[in-house]
């Protein structure tokens, strides 16, 4: 998970939405598509979900079962490992 508030990793995925929202009068120009990015550790992309509502994020379980599909993550229900 990142911080991204200068839309810096936003910009190098192509992620910024600049169609209409409803955010407060002078307030950014543009929000960030809700997007969900499972990446190794050179950068490649193995994984992508985006939202078409920016009110909606990927569902946890969905995330789960890409890190287990893409890196053998395996997470035992109620387990905090």
């Amino acid at each position: 998970m990142i911080s991204d508030r200068k839309l810096d990793v936003t910009d190098r995925f192509g992620l910024r939405n600049t169609g209409f929202h409803t955010g407060v009068p002078g307030s950014a120009k543009a929000l960030p598509v809700p997007t969900s990015i499972l990446a190794d550790a050179d950068g490649k992309v193995l994984w992508m979900d985006q939202s078409e509502n920016y009110q909606r994020r990927s569902d946890p379980d969905y995330v789960l079962g890409a890190l287990k599909e893409h890196l053998g993550v395996y997470a035992a229900e109620g387990s905090d490992s």
